[in-house]
């Protein structure tokens, strides 16, 4: 009976150890790696020819706005072309859930000027049927996916979601109840699988947007008070565990 389910023969490895490259075949079992070395190709079920080719492990891009994109290319190219299989979306407070559908566009407006993305690919492959950032996970999971995806909480459309719309989130800081809300929401999501927090704010010195939302105006988390983001933190110790991603 074959050792391994699949050899990967004659590649030159890369693993990442910092190591010199060199030469070997790559047994996997059970979707990992078992051994690495000479295999003979009789004590595997499949045999994949990697004569001329590096072998090397999946390369991770923790800073994606591949938000969109991932609806209309689930490959993520061209990162997936060079070597990546795990893409992090959701970064600087961007994205898609939790939305409400009146602010659908405005988010993809946002992301139209900030990340370059033309509207209209958005609005076509975009059919937004979730609402909550739990749907919108499950969603993620039955889309024919290339890549691996971890997902961050973005803040901007959450505290959009639970103020009233984006043009109302930029008048007031929400109040106790608001931030409660929003601090609830945070830890619903990372029970769904989301990865951490996200937000971008104004340069302190300057007190320049680093970037504008579609009007020019700052986004709604470049004027969020210290307060704000010390209770997201708290939130994030209580659930204890997840990421800041702060740009």
């Amino acid at each position: 009976m074959p050792q391994f389910d699949t050899v990967i023969k004659d590649g030159t490895i890369v693993d990442g150890t910092k190591v010199p490259r060199y030469r070997a075949d790559l047994g996997i079992k059970d979707g990992k790696v078992a051994e690495i070395g000479r295999i003979n190709s009789s004590d595997a079920k499949k045999e994949i020819d990697a004569s001329g080719l590096v072998v090397a492990p999946g390369f991770i891009d923790l800073h994606t706005h591949y938000d969109a994109q991932l609806h209309w290319d689930p490959f993520c190219t061209i990162g997936s072309w060079h070597g990546v299989t795990t893409v992090t979306i959701g970064n600087c407070g961007f994205g898609f859930a939790p939305l409400r559908p009146q602010d659908v566009d405005r988010a993809m407006l946002a992301l139209s000027r900030t990340e370059a993305i033309p509207l209209e690919p958005m609005r076509v492959s975009m059919k937004v049927d979730w609402e909550t950032f739990p749907q919108y996970m499950d969603r993620l999971s039955r889309m024919p996916l290339g890549v691996n995806v971890s997902h961050l909480f973005p803040l901007a459309p959450a505290v959009a979601y639970v103020m009233g719309g984006f043009d109302n989130a930029k008048k007031r800081f929400p109040n106790q109840d608001e931030m409660a809300t929003i601090t609830g929401l945070y830890k619903e999501a990372v029970k769904a699988g989301a990865a951490g927090w996200s937000a971008q704010r104004l340069v302190p010195e300057s007190r320049v947007s680093v970037q504008r939302d579609y009007d020019g105006t700052p986004m709604i988390t470049d004027i969020l008070p210290d307060e704000f983001y010390m209770d997201m933190a708290k939130a994030m110790s209580e659930v204890g565990q997840g990421c800041i991603q702060f740009n």
